[in-house]
C-alpha cells in the first residue's frame, strides 16, 4: 500500500475554494446538504478506476484518465471514507481512511510514482 504523496484537502460547506468571485467547480450552492464533493487528480501516467469504501461497503466511482481530473458528487454516508486506486496498466492501493462531512470539498491526488 502506497501512502507517500497522497494527499485528502478538505474545505467546510459553504464557501468556494476559488477567490474570483465567479464561482468554481467547488461552489457548493447546488449541493445538497446530505452530498459532498470529491475531485480526483491523477496525476499519474496510468489510468486508474476509482472506488470508495463506506464502513466496508465498496462502490466504484469510475475512470480518470492520467495526468486528469475528475469531480465527483457523492451522498454522505459515514464519517470515515476511504479511497481504492486501481491502475488499468498494473498495481494500486487503498487510502487511510479520512473524516468525511456532509458539505465538504475533498481533493485527493494520485501522485506520478503512485503504481
Amino acid at each position: 500500500m502506497l501512502m507517500a504523496g497522497l494527499l485528502f484537502l478538505a474545505a467546510g460547506g459553504c464557501a468556494a475554494l476559488s477567490s474570483n468571485g465567479n464561482g468554481s467547480a467547488w461552489d457548493t450552492a447546488d449541493v445538497r446538504e446530505d452530498e459532498f464533493t470529491l475531485e480526483i487528480r491523477n496525476q499519474s501516467f496510468n489510468e486508474a478506476r476509482i472506488y470508495i469504501h463506506w464502513n466496508g461497503d465498496r462502490r466504484r466511482l469510475g475512470s480518470v484518465g492520467g495526468n486528469q481530473s475528475r469531480t465527483f458528487t457523492l451522498d454522505w454516508r459515514a464519517r470515515t471514507l476511504r479511497i481504492e486506486v486501481d491502475f488499468l496498466a498494473a498495481g494500486g492501493f487503498i487510502s487511510d481512511g479520512v473524516t468525511v462531512n456532509p458539505g465538504d470539498n475533498l481533493e485527493f491526488r494520485i501522485p506520478s510514482h503512485a503504481r
